[in-house]
C-alpha cells in the first residue's frame, strides 16, 4: 500500500513553484526562466540552492522583432519544453495514487500575458493528465489564502508570516531559511511562490 503522496503547483511562466510531499518528507522545486545564479536578481535562488532546494532554470529567450506566427510557434514550443522539464523532474515522485493540485487564475487577470499564462498552464495540465490517475484539483487563490492565513486577500508578507508561524517543519531547510530572514514587505523571489505552493499543498491535504 503506497503512502499518500501530494504534488501542489503554484504556476507562473517565470517562476513555477512546486511543493511535493512524499511519505512525510517535503521536496521543494522552483522552475525559473533564464536563471543566472551570478546575477543579483537571483541572489535568493543561489542561497536556496546551497540549502538543497531544487532551483531549475529553463531557457526562455524569445527572439526580438519576431513575426506573429513565429512568436506563436515559439510560445508553443517553449511551453511544451517547460512542461516536459517539470514532469521529468517530478517523475520520481509520481505514482498512480499521487494527488495533484494547482492554483487557478486570479479574476483580475487579462490581456496578452494572461493568454500566454493559459497556454503554458494548460500545456502542463495536459502532461499531468497523461500520468495522473486522480483529477487535478484546481483551487481559487482566495480560498487557499483564507485557509492558510484566515484572510482571503492576504498579501505576500502575510502568507510568509503564516508559514513562519507554523510549529511543524522543524527540520525543513526552506522553513529554517525563512525563519532566519527578516524580509519585511519585500518578499524576494522565489520565497513567495514556494510559500504559495506549500499553502496549496496544505489545502489539498485538508480537502482529501
Amino acid at each position: 500500500n503506497t503512502p499518500m503522496n501530494y504534488i501542489a503547483i503554484d504556476f507562473s511562466i517565470t517562476s513555477t513553484a512546486i511543493c511535493v510531499q512524499n511519505h512525510q518528507e517535503l521536496k521543494w522545486f522552483n522552475f525559473v526562466s533564464n536563471l543566472d545564479l551570478n546575477k543579483k536578481a537571483f541572489s535568493c535562488h543561489k542561497e536556496l540552492v546551497e540549502l538543497g532546494i531544487n532551483i531549475i532554470g529553463y531557457d526562455r529567450n524569445k527572439p526580438k522583432d519576431i513575426e506573429y506566427t513565429d512568436e506563436q510557434v515559439f510560445k508553443l514550443n517553449n511551453s511544451n519544453y517547460l512542461s516536459y522539464t517539470i514532469i521529468n523532474t517530478l517523475a520520481p515522485y509520481i505514482n498512480e495514487d499521487t494527488n495533484w493540485a494547482i492554483e487557478g487564475y486570479s479574476y483580475g487577470s487579462k490581456g496578452n500575458s494572461f493568454i500566454d499564462l493559459i497556454t503554458y498552464n494548460t500545456m502542463l495540465k495536459a502532461k499531468i493528465m497523461r500520468v495522473a490517475k486522480n483529477d487535478i484539483q484546481v483551487y481559487a487563490p482566495k480560498t487557499v489564502k483564507k485557509s492558510f492565513t484566515g484572510n482571503g486577500n492576504a498579501n505576500k508578507p502575510m502568507m510568509v508570516e503564516a508559514f513562519k508561524s507554523r510549529e511543524d517543519l522543524v527540520n525543513d531547510p526552506l522553513k529554517q531559511y525563512v525563519n532566519s530572514q527578516s524580509f519585511g514587505d519585500n518578499i524576494p523571489k522565489p520565497i513567495d511562490d514556494l510559500v504559495d505552493a506549500f499553502a496549496i499543498l496544505e489545502f489539498l491535504k485538508d480537502s482529501i
